[in-house]
């Protein structure tokens, strides 16, 4: 049976697309009632789309190398936010394709894989270039929709790790966990998702955050 979705990576639109798409969702997504508690909030959603408009034109004016790479971190941020947001309006919409088209954002092909995933095998947990943080990657799959990051801690006179906040992917390379607390050992297992269902998780790994 096929699943309607929207595509949660747009890292293949121009400057000028990703632009007009990103305000063409702010204006869909402005008092939705079928995306009542968007993820990220609107206002946020609101101040990067508009941050990374602006500095889009100042980069296209002719602006200085330094002005580029400003945008180019801009845009970055952005295409963060609006895979969290696809990962929102899929799991609201549970495959109706009205309420996926009332937010803007582009319907997605459906992959051919005949298979669900498989647990996703090494998982190298390595420092970011911030104190702070933490990268993350593992062997990729093909036909992948999303892939689920998620970490924990193991609390002194817990019988168990605590899991805690969930990152949602479609890469399975160089993936930021942020903010963290410097010097503490937390615990990260992985899983992939497609038409098909979802993987078992992975075994935890884990490291000290420098």
């Amino acid at each position: 049976m096929r699943i309607e979705r929207v595509v949660s990576n747009y890292e293949k639109l121009s400057d000028d697309e990703l632009a007009a798409l990103a305000g063409k969702i702010l204006g869909a997504l402005t008092d939705n009632a079928n995306f009542p508690d968007p993820i990220p909030a609107l206002a946020d959603l609101t101040t990067v789309v508009n941050d990374y408009r602006s500095k889009h034109e100042i980069a296209i004016r002719g602006g200085s190398v330094l002005d580029i790479r400003i945008k180019n971190e801009s845009r970055k941020l952005l295409l963060y936010q609006l895979g969290q947001l696809a990962h929102y309006v899929n799991t609201t919409s549970v495959g109706n394709l009205a309420v996926l088209t009332s937010s803007a954002m582009i319907l997605a092909k459906q992959p051919t894989s005949k298979r669900a995933p498989y647990t996703v095998e090494r998982i190298i947990l390595k420092d970011g270039n911030l104190s702070g943080q933490m990268r993350v990657d593992f062997t990729a799959q093909k036909a992948i929709w999303e892939y689920e990051i998620q970490v924990g801690e193991w609390p002194s006179g817990a019988t168990e790790i605590e899991w805690g906040d969930s990152y949602f992917t479609t890469t399975s390379r160089g993936n930021i966990i942020a903010p963290l607390v410097p010097a503490t050992k937390y615990y990260v297992r992985v899983r992939a998702r497609n038409g098909k269902g979802t993987s078992d998780w992975t075994e935890p790994v884990s490291m000290i955050v420098r």
